[in-house]
């Protein structure tokens, strides 16, 4: 179920980078068809869930603790953000200032809601995770709000939306604040393009990829909550490069036979290694 769920996801945002790039007459329209991908893959993932037996209640705190969050903050995400832009004042630029800042204090709000919710997730605990993330549980810690948003029982819990609020929020925080720092910059387009990045990756699109993924598997970025997505959506704007279908492109490596699945790793392990050798004069 695991599998199934994170391949699905792979797949949805992969839609969802492909759609952000296409031409659409409004941006309320790109926003419309990016819900429509995220709301039919929920879709396919409740009814996966609900014929599903978890085979221990192990995998069933993952799934509603780490997987099934991932595919409602997406949708979060780009609801409350299509909300913002149409909710954006024609007025000044202090009104479209207060009107990013409104925002932000609904998110610190929500977080001040939450916050036991929110340390304990950040600390990586897991003593609670069986009262928290397991359905049909009645037993829930008095300290932690809760909100109910989806009534069927078969398909959540009582706080696997909170996380996936939470990670929405961030998102939405990290857009906000950029949003305020480009109207300081006099950007009143919000659409306006940022400048050329300071380094392009000039190499292969395949070794970025290895190099997404591994950044990714190994937990390095957030403390290990920065989803596959996020890191190469950062990847790319950092080195100014479009990576296209970037699991079709993972399944192919791994199918490598005659060469190594690992070849850009292992590359920048052989360099390393021989530099640290030249220098140590071996």
């Amino acid at each position: 179920m695991i599998q199934q769920a994170n391949q699905l996801y792979a797949e949805l945002t992969q839609q969802l980078r492909e759609t952000e790039v296409l031409r659409f007459p409004s941006p309320a329209l790109r926003q419309e068809r990016l819900l429509q991908h995220i709301r039919k893959a929920i879709d396919v993932l409740k009814r996966q869930v609900i014929a599903h037996t978890f085979a221990e209640e192990a995998e069933e705190i993952l799934f509603f603790k780490e997987v099934k969050p991932k595919f409602t903050s997406l949708l979060i995400f780009h609801a409350r953000l299509a909300l913002i832009e149409l909710k954006k004042p024609l007025g000044s630029l202090q009104d479209l200032r207060r009107h990013y800042e409104n925002e932000l204090l609904l998110i610190r709000i929500f977080y001040d809601h939450h916050v036991q919710l929110y340390q304990y997730l950040l600390s990586g605990a897991s003593y609670l995770d069986s009262r928290l993330f397991v359905r049909g549980k009645t037993d829930l810690p008095y300290q932690y709000c809760t909100s109910a948003v989806d009534t069927d029982t078969r398909f959540s819990t009582h706080y696997d939306y909170i996380v996936a609020r939470l990670e929405a929020n961030r998102r939405l925080g990290e857009y906000l604040i950029q949003a305020l720092q480009r109207l300081e910059q006099g950007q009143l387009d919000l659409n306006v393009p940022q400048s050329e990045p300071a380094m392009t990756w000039t190499g292969s699109k395949v070794y970025l990829i290895e190099l997404a993924y591994g950044l990714y598997e190994s937990g390095q970025i957030n403390n290990g909550t920065a989803d596959l997505c996020q890191i190469t959506e950062q990847l790319e704007k950092f080195f100014g490069v479009k990576l296209g279908n970037v699991y079709r492109t993972f399944q192919e490596v791994r199918q490598r036979k005659k060469d190594s699945r690992t070849k850009f790793l292992d590359l920048m392990r052989e360099r390393l290694l021989h530099r640290m050798d030249t220098l140590d004069g071996a």
